[in-house]
């Protein structure tokens, strides 16, 4: 089976992808282990979902569409059972992860606020709607390329930025308040400032994800170049930021704190 650049490009994507989640959530879960920190237990646990269950699903899924398109129901086929059963754990698995890093977010920013409560439950609204509209619709293809309806994905982006630009905001508003006191003297850790730096731009880099995601067309395998190409690099640039801020090595640690070389 011969893959196409394109194809080598998205599958060396989700392995960075699939590997960084997995090496972030056992080292939260190491560090969750030892804190018994409960906004730990929560990040990992989202992290494990995106990277153990529906990285590895997504990545089964798309390479039965790309190579047999008539068991995922395109061009005119009826999709196989087991694929669409396939797609819909794989579609839940993404909201079950995706709502976690709500929850977590409430939990570190803005906990035991009865907005905050409100604005999970109205999140999550959109991203459980997210999965059930696949029951809704008559999709002719089944399959992942659910996803390619208008309906879902103004729905799927509006979950999304709900969710990650709250991340987003929270995270980068935090870091410049810590910023602005490291800078006048205050002692603290440049580490865990840094940190919130780095995941305000992970939760941005997925609101742009998924705004690429609008472009796609319905019933394609194959998707326009240039949208998917933003959603990869986003994907990765998630991936990085993630690792980055939640298990960062030790010579970016040197970096950051500008002193003698730790361990990772």
């Amino acid at each position: 089976m011969e893959l196409s650049i394109r194809e080598l490009f998205e599958a060396s994507i989700s392995i960075i992808f699939t590997v960084l989640m997995w090496w972030v959530t056992i080292s939260i879960f190491r560090r969750y282990r030892e804190t018994r920190y409960q906004p730990a237990l929560l990040v990992a646990s989202a992290f494990f979902v995106l990277g153990f269950i529906f990285a590895p699903l997504l990545g089964f899924a798309r390479l039965t569409m790309q190579r047999w398109p008539e068991t995922a129901g395109l061009w005119g086929h009826e999709a196989a059972i087991w694929f669409r059963l396939l797609s819909i754990v794989t579609a839940n698995a993404l909201v079950a992860g995706l709502f976690l890093f709500v929850v977590f977010t409430r939990q570190v920013f803005r906990p035991g606020k009865a907005a905050s409560l409100f604005f999970v439950i109205f999140t999550g609204i959109f991203l459980i709607g997210l999965s059930d509209l696949i029951f809704m619709f008559d999709v002719k293809a089944n399959g992942l390329v659910w996803a390619s309806r208008l309906e879902i994905k103004i729905v799927y982006v509006i979950g999304n930025t709900l969710a990650f630009g709250w991340l987003t905001y929270e995270s980068l508003t935090t870091w410049w308040i810590y910023r602005r006191q490291l800078n006048e003297g205050k002692d603290l850790d440049p580490l865990v400032v840094n940190r919130f730096l780095l995941w305000g731009l992970a939760g941005a880099s997925y609101v742009i994800a998924a705004f690429a995601t609008l472009p796609f067309v319905p019933y394609k395998a194959i998707q326009p170049f240039f949208p998917t190409l933003i959603l990869q690099l986003c994907i990765l640039a998630f991936a990085v930021f993630s690792y980055l801020s939640w298990s960062p090595p030790g010579w970016f640690k040197q970096i950051i704190s500008k002193e003698e070389p730790v361990q990772a």
